[in-house]
């Protein structure tokens, strides 16, 4: 199993659904939760991208591929969860796309793209688990946000603004999920990440090269406290913890996991 971490059972007998699983922080906190006891039920957009991760685990998940910004999607899951393992009592909501242009040079189709992957892709997998969470009489959900939901930011010269509404916009949606919820129950969080080793950057077009990476990455060291970026297993850590009894008393938290970036 990958990862450099003590395995202690924090998920036994858990049933948690994780999407945008194939990569990044995704797949690390599949294969952390796995190690934690959890049976799990992955999605990414294809199996291509989740053959990696199923291959490391032993019988504990199964995969559903799809477009998480579809209803059906998510209403697939939910089901594989119920089929397979008697319904989850656990999700995290971190499949997301990434853009960088300025809001004068955006389409209604871009615009409505991301917000359908980023925010309506968590609205869609809390409609259809949530159920499943008030039958076993317990939950806990993990959204996506990020750093970006509290500040401004670009990425060489451009506005993010997009997925900077959509990570503001889990958020909200954490907030109002975990008061309406709470007496069942059925508790809501968000990690907040800042900047994190995954290939999310290297994917921003046809013009990157290893110069224009290594730049971006050492920008983004420099601008954070501790003076590194974080591995995607710090963050599923992080994850770990909201989603476990380690915070059964924590409820409508966001926290953030970013080296220091937001106390500047």
């Amino acid at each position: 199993m990958a990862g450099n971490f003590n395995e202690s059972g924090l998920l036994e007998g858990r049933v948690a659904v994780i999407t945008g699983a194939g990569a990044g922080m995704g797949r690390a906190t599949a294969l952390r939760f796995a190690a934690e006891g959890a049976r799990l039920v992955l999605n990414d957009l294809t199996d291509e991208h989740l053959a990696d991760v199923m291959g490391e685990l032993n019988g504990s998940a199964v995969a559903v591929t799809g477009d998480v910004s579809n209803e059906s999607t998510a209403e697939a899951l939910a089901a594989a969860a119920a089929k397979e393992f008697d319904g989850a009592d656990t999700l995290v909501n971190n499949a997301g796309i990434y853009a960088a242009r300025d809001i004068t040079d955006t389409t209604a189709e871009e615009y409505q793209r991301i917000m359908d992957i980023n925010l309506s892709s968590m609205v869609f997998c809390c409609k259809h688990v949530i159920p499943q969470m008030l039958e076993k009489g317990r939950g806990a959900i993990v959204n996506f946000a990020s750093t970006v939901a509290y500040v401004g930011s670009e990425f060489e010269g451009k506005s993010t603004f997009e997925y900077n509404i959509t990570k503001a916009g889990a958020r909200q949606l954490t907030t109002s999920l975990a008061t309406r919820y709470a007496a069942d129950n059925i508790r809501v969080n968000s990690v907040c990440p800042g900047a994190v080793r995954t290939r999310l950057i290297p994917t921003m077009g046809p013009d990157r090269t290893a110069e224009k990476d290594a730049a971006w990455w050492a920008e983004l060291k420099d601008a954070t406290p501790l003076g590194r970026v974080a591995e995607p297993e710090e963050i599923a850590a992080a994850v770990l913890f909201l989603a476990s009894d380690e915070a059964s008393f924590i409820t409508g938290a966001n926290l953030p996991v970013d080296g220091g970036y937001l106390a500047r």
